[in-house]
């Protein structure tokens, strides 16, 4: 038998060529050279050249802050010049840990206003379900003057039972309104809180009474009674209206949930502005169906309506 042997040459040698080097350089130390740092006496002082000192760091400071002086007080001078106006500043801590959202409350929703209301509704109560036809025809009267004349000629006695209830409910929430408006507007007078509601309603019932007086007087001097006493009883139901419109309107002010009550007065205001003004009309609609002098209709109505508003406006605001 004969045998063939195939020889191949070894490629792992030349992959790896750092075996087949002859000679290998040996390892040698890392050598590093440092200088040695200077001593303070070997660096070169610098010589000022204003002054023969030596600028060591502190006097270079002390230079920098004179060569500042002009720039820190503005005016060349060495020193600041001192504040003489003298300003306070309030300071209050806070508190740390759960706050709850704030909602200022109105001030004048006192214990008296809510009693006020609270009477004022059992009269509207009262008359709301014994004379429940005369309130749709009182209402009607305020827009249609037949209605009105037909109201003027009865007269029955429920309809004075019913009036006088209404009145009663006029007096207290007008006056309650007067209050309102003059802690709105912020009029200063020697009452306060209750004693100002009394005397709002002292005032009022005092000028509606003299008002009356004045007006049956004039009426008997000129010898027209049965015209004075037709426009005084349509001014009774504008009265009676203007407080039945009046109730809900005092009632929100009273608990109004937002700081400023301007809406609620502004249309309180308005409501008695218009009311007046249909009042006002209805007299001339009257005095002329009657044939009235335009100069004493003139002479009427400036003498005992516009005088004593002007006259109002004069005592409480200037």
């Amino acid at each position: 038998m004969n045998l063939n042997y195939t020889y191949q040459p070894d490629s792992i040698k030349e992959l790896n060529p750092l075996k087949s080097l002859s000679t290998v350089p040996g390892t040698q130390e890392l050598k590093l050279e440092r200088q040695a740092m200077p001593s303070l006496q070997q660096i070169p002082v610098r010589q000022m050249e204003a002054r023969n000192e030596q600028a060591t760091p502190a006097a270079e400071v002390r230079n920098s802050l004179r060569q500042r002086e002009p720039l820190l007080t503005g005016k060349g001078t060495q020193f600041i010049e001192p504040r003489n106006e003298v300003s306070l500043m309030a300071f209050t801590g806070t508190t740390q840990g759960l706050r709850l959202p704030e909602r200022p409350v109105n001030n004048f929703s006192y214990d008296w206003v809510t009693l006020m209301l609270l009477l004022s509704v059992a009269l509207f109560a009262s008359v709301r379900t014994t004379w429940n036809k005369y309130l749709s025809s009182l209402f009607h009267s305020t827009v249609n003057y037949s209605t009105a004349v037909r109201m003027f000629q009865e007269k029955n006695s429920s309809l004075l039972q019913g009036a006088f209830q209404l009145d009663v409910l006029f007096y207290i929430v007008f006056s309650v309104f007067a209050f309102q408006v003059l802690n709105y507007f912020r009029v200063e007078l020697p009452y306060q809180n209750f004693y100002l509601y009394l005397f709002c309603l002292a005032g009022i019932v005092a000028y509606f009474i003299a008002k009356k007086t004045l007006y049956r007087l004039m009426g008997a001097v000129i010898e027209k009674r049965n015209e004075t006493g037709e426009f005084l009883f349509n001014a009774d139901n504008f009265k009676r209206v203007a407080g039945l419109i009046l109730l809900p309107m005092v009632a929100v002010i009273a608990y109004y949930p937002y700081g400023n009550e301007n809406f609620p007065v502004i249309a309180g205001v308005a409501v008695i502005v218009f009311l007046y003004s249909l009042l006002v009309f209805r007299g001339f609609v009257i005095l002329l169906r009657k044939q009235f002098s335009i100069f004493y209709l003139f002479l009427y109505f400036c003498t005992l309506e516009f005088l004593p508003l002007v006259l109002l406006y004069k005592i409480l605001v200037v």
